[in-house]
């Protein structure tokens, strides 16, 4: 199945500009299977998500983009402490290897190859460099690519990931319409719920992709 891992809705992020209806008509013409909600520390309430999913026809798996001391990280499954009160990424990982939840770096080398983090000539990091980060070695997958990240960003992931391989994934991280699907995410089986898709997850069962009916 197809599956995009990271999308953001209106108002719950308020970087974003797409609302919940426009991410699914996305994924949908994207030949998408089912679409994850990531809004920025906060989750959608399951049953509000669940009956969304039943309305507009499309799976829809509740996920998170956590703040950490390292930046965001995608969790996917159950946490104990409010999202309010912020993680430690150690604290995150001890976390959830007693819960079988998953953690996806997404946007890896935003921090060091970034636009943001180029102005004033600033050199980016070697593959090398990007895979002795802890956090390459520390989450279930790496987000390989997204409508977020640059071409630069994407070729240095990719080489770090030549460096050191890590499970990897694809996702649009939609902030806008027309966005999601555009990556996602390849996986064997079929999955409905999160506590399914971080099986898969941890189990290294995924692999980036495009959108089936969009040009790469």
């Amino acid at each position: 199945m197809l599956i995009d891992l990271h999308a953001h809705t209106t108002p719950r992020s308020n970087c974003s500009r797409a609302t919940l209806e426009e991410l699914v008509a996305d994924a949908r013409s994207s030949g998408l299977d089912a679409l994850c909600i990531t809004e920025h520390d906060v989750r959608w309430p399951g049953e509000e998500l669940a009956d969304a999913s039943s309305i507009l026809g499309f799976p829809l798996i509740p996920g998170v983009e956590l703040t950490t001391d390292v930046g965001h990280v995608l969790v996917f499954g159950p946490l104990r402490k409010p999202l309010w009160m912020g993680y430690r990424l150690e604290e995150l990982v001890e976390e959830c290897e007693q819960s079988d939840t998953a953690l996806v770096l997404p946007h890896p080398v935003r921090r060091y190859a970034g636009e943001r983090a180029m102005k004033g000539g600033r050199v980016p990091p070697t593959p090398a460099e990007v895979a002795d980060l802890p956090q390459w070695g520390l989450v279930h997958a790496i987000e390989a690519m997204s409508t977020q990240t640059t071409p630069l960003e994407h070729a240095l992931t990719a080489s770090a990931l030549g460096v050191v391989p890590r499970p990897s994934v694809g996702a649009s991280d939609a902030h806008a319409p027309g966005r999601a699907g555009t990556y996602a995410t390849e996986i064997d089986r079929v999955v409905r719920t999160a506590e399914e898709l971080a099986m898969e997850i941890r189990a290294g069962h995924v692999r980036p992709a495009y959108g089936a009916t969009r040009d790469a």
